[in-house]
């Protein structure tokens, strides 16, 4: 069942709108936010989408014409390309103090930003002496703080709008750190359609720069928060220095040699190896362990020796030069840390089993 707060959640995972709440508060009572950044006693005025230097800032805060703040909230969308460095141009040139405003934990922005969260921010009104803003300060505060908590449950308990947002971004911050110890990296993302997602990576261990073997990882929309996740092991070959051809012929032969270990019987039979067999069984496919349709050698050859355009028979891809088995992930089974757990333990295997394919090549 939804929250009953769903329409509030819906605007408040909007940066947007949520921005323009804050302003509201701010204009019922400007003190609560004076005090949470740490701003001077004095009078102030706040400007939603501010616009400099091909920026567009949540919201500013003025003394007078001067700028003496910038606000960054971060809901249910990631970062754009260069986005905080601009607005640190930008700040700079005012000497403005810039403010990430988030519920992610451990996502620390870069000096000179500082963090606020966002259950302290809106609930500092909490305690307002005009009863509207506090009511409104007080139901925002609750639900991010409720939103929060729920992400660090079972995935599939969840009922906050964005709570696939936090879990995808937490994964993959707690992955990044990992991995990127063992050549490789993380990231939260969208899919096509706007369902949070992330995909983890490490280095093939063919020497090729352009090779990865990989994780993605895809909720399956909001309002049904116990339906299965996509879990699909890959291999992926960037274009590089070569042509689109050249980097699926590539793809296309990884995937191939690695396609034993990348169905899912062999994946659960290594998390029981690992003593994680429960994890296993949170995961299901196909009548083809993951595959679009049976591994017919004869096909994937005329598939190979072809212009490799159109969808790959056998593997679930993405510009056939992300070849994957689809695999799905019962939520209501795992909460994020396994599902990290998950995805080292299933990027472990793929490596070693890569391996050993260049050592009997070598």
């Amino acid at each position: 069942m939804p929250e009953n707060n769903e329409a509030l959640g819906r605007l408040i995972a909007n940066e947007n709108s949520a921005s323009d709440l804050l302003a509201f508060l701010f204009e019922r009572d400007p003190a609560p936010l004076v005090r949470v950044l740490g701003l001077p006693d004095g009078e102030y005025r706040v400007r939603r989408e501010g616009k400099a230097a091909r920026s567009r800032f949540d919201l500013v805060v003025f003394q007078g014409n001067h700028p003496v703040a910038v606000l960054e909230l971060k809901g249910a969308s990631t970062e754009h390309g260069d986005q905080l460095d601009r607005y640190q141009a930008w700040a700079a040139k005012h000497q403005a103090a810039l403010f990430y405003c988030t519920l992610d934990r451990g996502d620390v922005p870069p000096d000179p930003w500082r963090a606020v969260g966002l259950v302290e921010l809106y609930g500092a009104w909490r305690d307002s002496t005009d009863p509207h803003a506090a009511w409104l300060g007080g139901e925002i505060a609750g639900l991010f703080a409720s939103w929060d908590q729920q992400a660090e449950g079972v995935i599939g308990e969840s009922r906050g709008w964005y709570v696939p947002d936090l879990v995808t971004r937490r994964v993959a911050l707690d992955l990044d750190r990992v991995l990127r110890k063992r050549d490789g990296q993380a990231e939260a993302t969208r899919s096509n359609p706007g369902n949070p997602m992330f995909l983890a990576w490490r280095r093939h261990p063919n020497g090729d720069p352009d090779a990865w073997i990989g994780v993605d990882v895809r909720s399956e929309g909001r309002k049904t928060p116990a339906a299965r996740w996509l879990f699909r092991p890959c291999v992926q070959v960037d274009v590089g220095d070569g042509t689109a051809v050249e980097a699926r012929r590539e793809a296309h032969d990884l995937a191939v040699a690695l396609l034993p270990a990348l169905v899912l019987p062999a994946i659960q039979r290594m998390l029981t190896e690992r003593g994680r067999p429960e994890l296993g069984q949170a995961l299901s496919a196909n009548e083809h362990g993951g595959l679009a349709r049976p591994a017919d050698a004869d096909v994937l050859d005329e598939f190979r020796n072809g212009d490799l355009s159109g969808l790959h028979p056998v593997f679930r891809n993405d510009w056939n030069r992300r070849l994957a088995t689809q695999l799905t992930l019962d939520v209501t089974r795992v909460d994020r840390f396994q599902l990290a757990d998950l995805t080292l333990a299933v990027l472990d295997h793929l490596v070693a089993s890569a391996r050993e394919l260049v050592a009997d090549e070598g």
